[in-house]
């Protein structure tokens, strides 16, 4: 939140979710929600300033300073920190038993556990084995044995393979938690090893064989295999040697903290979350300290901390000090810790929407203009290496020739349809910025129910150093690349250029024949108006770029502009309708105003037939707009007449709500209704009926409050008021 001059921050983490460590047991068996402990490290990133990319790290190469990821490929770096945390000891052994679910990563364990729950209380029986008596094991073990139907049809099991439970804590709380686990009718075999699991039962190395119809590995901790495998100093367990700042032990750029690490001067220090927390700001200042060259400061563990382990039951023991004790002050005294936590990073919720303007995140940076911002030929040629290869016919010249343009073979018949499209990007992720702006410029094509031939990409990147300029261009075309792979649209060639903020379009050539071809004209009084895709990633979009927006929000937007516009334009198209224009930045009142002008006709839409996506009208109503929704509400001042609704109704704001990747909006005559219809649903698309064409003045949207009612036969009209 205090961004540090000259420095591009960037998160990679597999999920934009993060569970607080403290609350994960509680979280596995559902005494908390899913998002009670859950950070939103995107929204995090954006409120930073900060790019978030969703992937896995596979390696580190430190000679290169290069984090080589799942997804994108090479992300380059001068500093890296890492806090990957661990997963459970011995996992890989098991993790392919149908019955064993490790309590690591908790995203993929909640729902396992979860599911396994809802089971056993409607059969009445429920019977699981914890692997590990550690405080994470028997948190675990407490909160099942509270979950799971009464005895004896439910019953929880703890195994540890050392010589008692608890081996981390101090004798009076192991003693305490040994009589809570006999009191809670737990079952405990301590000093006995898993060997294995089939047929609902658990075997251990002395014969026991344990009933199990659900086996949680909470086992000590063990590093992730990607710090090993990438020549980082490690020790026996896989955990990054750091010294007292924080740095491993041969690779002084590289920071490590949390459960990943281990202090060469502290080896015997717990792995418990208050160290961790502790750790993040030394590791910050460090990382600062080392930018600007300044000597690093020391971390030094704390010699005492209060353990707080819960029971399940809204109590919980408390170890500080030599002491020991059980009961409900020390649960609320946990939670109440846990809870102050997490708020500090309070996600985005639609309960406490903040009302505010779009902010965008710009990276200012000053470059040369003309041919002298043309990027490196060497690093262009690098990264277009791995795309010389993909579908398509008719392209006699293309990537793999290098040559000064692309060759196309012309249709043997029909017409081509040329079009092109570009814009910023509008979150800081190149690559889903690349998939979605290809998506984006074949939508006009197959908008005018032609077929994409071929495209040309125009990409900028900032001008920065020569690696970051490679990764981001790399990851652009990589994105825009999978898009058209979908599709089956062959990648021509294109054009690159350093910008001061970056920027990717695409030129695509298609053919469409002449009888098939749709256009914004041909609208008839009577026709009725259809959306296939819902409103609002402009709105969306803005306050996600703020970190404002909750995480369900924006992940319903993602995914509505990763889908292309290919089969939708195809089953009007085949159906017959020759009227149509897809919907973006002008927003859907824009682009349908174009549509009536061409056509000569108005248009009467109906507010509450208007489909949004999650969280854009109620983004709407806290005042939140697109950049772009000024100037669109002043063009379209005169197209847009509110019947019965008021100015600021949130209805209205969504009309004009510039749209990336949007669907198509088609006047559908009555006659070939029918037909549309079916064809949507046989696609399992959406398909929305918005309003109806009327003999209004020309390019004029009259907007009544109310849905439509649709008989399937006579047409929409609106419903009889009560």
């Amino acid at each position: 939140m205090r961004p540090e001059p000259n420095t591009r921050v960037t998160l990679i983490s597999p999920s934009p979710r993060a569970v607080y460590s403290g609350m994960v047991p509680g979280t596995l068996v559902g005494l908390y929600g899913p998002d009670d402990g859950a950070i939103d490290v995107a929204a995090l990133a954006a409120r930073a300033g900060a790019s978030f990319y969703s992937d896995t790290v596979v390696r580190v190469n430190t000679e290169r300073r290069i984090v080589e990821t799942a997804s994108r490929g090479e992300i380059p770096y001068d500093l890296l920190s890492l806090d990957v945390g661990s997963r459970p000891l011995g996992i890989e052994a098991v993790r392919d038993l149908p019955d064993v679910v490790g309590a690591k990563p908790v995203e993929e364990a909640a729902p396992r556990i979860a599911a396994f729950l809802d089971q056993a209380r409607s059969r009445g029986t429920g019977r699981v084995v914890v692997v590990g008596a550690g405080s994470g094991g028997i948190e675990v073990a407490f909160a099942l044995r509270k979950q799971l139907p009464a005895t004896p049809g439910g019953h929880v099991t703890l195994v540890e393979a050392g010589p008692a439970v608890l081996p981390a804590g101090s004798d009076r709380m192991r003693r305490l938690v040994e009589r809570l686990l006999r009191d809670y009718g737990i079952e405990t075999h301590v000093g006995r090893r898993f060997t294995s699991s089939e047929a609902g039962t658990v075997r251990l190395d002395d014969g026991t064989t344990i009933p199990a119809e659900l086996v949680v590995w909470a086992t000590g901790a063990e590093g992730l295999p990607f710090l090993t495998a990438s020549g980082l100093a490690t020790d026996e367990r896989g955990f990054v040697r750091v010294d007292d700042h924080l740095r491993c032990v041969t690779a002084p750029e590289v920071f490590a903290v949390g459960d990943c690490a281990r202090m060469e001067s502290h080896p015997a220090m717990p792995r418990a979350g208050v160290f961790a927390v502790r750790q993040g700001p030394i590791v910050e200042e460090n990382l600062r300290r080392s930018l600007r060259g300044r000597s690093l400061l020391r971390y030094r563990p704390q010699s005492e901390f209060l353990s707080l382990l819960s029971t399940g039951d809204g109590r919980a023991a408390m170890s500080y000090r030599g002491l020991a004790a059980h009961g409900p002050a020390w649960w609320r005294l946990k939670d109440w810790i846990d809870r102050r936590f997490i708020e500090k990073y309070a996600p985005p919720k639609a309960s406490t929407l903040r009302r505010g303007p779009d902010v965008a995140a710009t990276m200012p940076m000053e470059a040369c203009g003309g041919c002298a911002a043309k990027v490196d030929p060497d690093m262009l040629a690098r990264v277009l290496s791995g795309l010389t290869d993909g579908p398509g016919m008719g392209l006699p010249i293309g990537l793999a020739a290098a040559d000064d343009a692309a060759v196309l073979t012309p249709p043997k018949e029909g017409n081509l349809v040329f079009t092109v499209d570009a814009f910023p990007p509008f979150l800081a992720d190149p690559l889903l910025v690349g998939e979605v702006a290809a998506l984006n410029a074949l939508s006009d094509v197959y908008a005018m129910g032609g077929t994409p031939t071929a495209a040309l990409a125009l990409v900028g990147v900032s001008a920065r150093d020569g690696a970051s300029r490679e990764a981001d261009l790399r990851q652009m075309m990589s994105g825009a690349r999978a898009a058209l792979d979908r599709l089956d649209v062959p990648l021509a060639g294109g054009h690159s250029i350093e910008t001061d903020a970056p920027l990717i379009g695409f030129a695509v050539i298609g053919s469409v024949h002449p009888d098939a071809t749709m256009t914004k004209g041909g609208a008839s009084v009577g026709d009725r108006i259809v959306l296939t895709k819902p409103l609002g990633t402009g709105v969306v979009l803005a306050a996600t770029r703020a970190g404002e927006c909750p995480p369900e929000w924006t992940e319903a937007t993602i995914t509505s502009m990763r889908e292309a516009n290919d089969v939708a334009a195809r089953c009007l198209n085949d159906a017959g309708v020759r009227c149509c224009t897809d919907v973006s930045g002008f927003g859907l009142a824009g682009h349908l105003a174009e549509m009536l002008r061409a056509s000569d006709v108005g248009a009467e839409i109906y507010a509450d037939a208007l489909p949004a996506l999650p969280g854009a009208l109620e983004l709407l109503r806290h005042e939140w707009r697109s950049s772009a929704d000024e100037a669109l509400a002043d063009s379209l001042r005169q197209a847009v007449a509110p019947i019965d609704l008021p100015g600021d109704d949130p209805r209205l704001g969504l009309l004009r709500d510039p749209q990336t990747s949007g669907g198509l909006v088609a006047a559908v005559p009555q006659r070939l209704w029918p037909e549309v219809r079916r064809r949507f649903a046989d696609a399992s698309l959406e398909l929305v009926p918005i309003g109806t064409v009327v003999s209004e003045a020309s390019g004029q949207i009259r907007v009544r409050s109310g849905g439509l009612v649709d008989d399937g036969a006579s047409g929409l009209h609106q419903p009889h008021e009560s």
